[in-house]
């Protein structure tokens, strides 16, 4: 029953994810658009937050939540990507922030519960996660060819913006647990 239990959970996680990384797609497309600088590369991206924060919450099943949101999100959005395409850029979605923290996680600077956790460490989460996220889609995109790809240029400005997402995802968090506790 335990095991069944723990499917569950996961699973609901998974939708969750899902669904609330879609909606931060959303927000990104109405609130950003201008932040565009070719179809799937932005200067300042606000879903590279999510996939910090769900990956810090949810560990793997943060990570499988992205990859399937991205892959419907590219189904519906990027109509001239072959099926190859449209995998690697879903699992570099899903897996760039989980790989971060595992590389994070093995060199001891976050711990497994979250325990201790600084802002350095988050820091240091999201250049790592930038950097991996942004050479993982270039690489993929180039290597299957994807239309218009240049990789020397284009991992620029997804970097910046994956960097700059998640930063100011944090702080936006970090904002909000501050006017909490002055609540109490």
């Amino acid at each position: 029953m335990l095991t069944q239990r723990k499917t569950i959970e996961a699973t609901i996680l998974v939708a969750i994810t899902a669904v609330l990384y879609w909606l931060g797609f959303e927000l990104q497309s109405w609130m950003f658009q201008f932040t565009e600088y070719v179809p799937g590369v932005h200067w300042f991206y606000f879903p590279a937050g999510l996939r910090v924060l769900f990956v810090l919450v949810a560990g793997i099943y943060g990570a499988v939540g992205i990859c399937v949101a991205t892959f419907w999100i590219d189904l519906l959005y990027a109509r001239h990507s072959n099926v190859e395409t449209l995998l690697l850029t879903a699992v570099a979605s899903g897996f760039g922030a989980w790989s971060a923290l595992w590389l994070l996680r093995w060199r001891g600077v976050i711990a497994e519960g979250l325990q201790g956790l600084t802002g350095a460490a988050l820091m240091q989460f999201a250049l790592i996660y930038a950097l991996l996220n942004a050479l993982i889609h270039q690489i993929s995109w180039w290597a299957f060819q994807r239309e218009g790809s240049l990789l020397m240029v284009d991992i620029w400005p997804m970097l910046v913006g994956d960097l700059l997402g998640s930063m100011a995802f944090l702080y936006f968090c970090k904002l909000i647990f501050r006017g909490l506790n002055d609540l109490d």
